[in-house]
């Protein structure tokens, strides 16, 4: 793994999608933790709110990266040739 430098578009790019991911993972995980307490069925509602939570925690990679302006990558490797 190697980190790549970040452009100001890119930072503003990442930190947007960052700060959008975070948000809707929020709030969607928010309002389906609350149907479920009000008698929606519980499982199908916990299952969607861990998803929501898994959005969030990647929004909040985003923004992590955008703030320190680096982002890690994998490197490339060479293709092999087919004979």
């Amino acid at each position: 793994m190697m980190e790549r430098a970040l452009g100001h578009g890119l930072r503003l790019l990442l930190g947007l999608l960052g700060a959008v991911a975070l948000g809707a993972g929020l709030l969607v995980g928010a309002t389906r933790l609350r149907e479920a307490y009000r008698g929606s069925p519980l499982l199908p509602a916990l299952a969607v709110a861990l998803i929501c939570g898994a959005a969030a925690l990647g929004g909040v990679a985003l923004l992590r990266g955008a703030i320190r302006g680096r982002i890690v990558v994998r490197r490339n490797r060479p293709r092999s040739r087919m004979p």
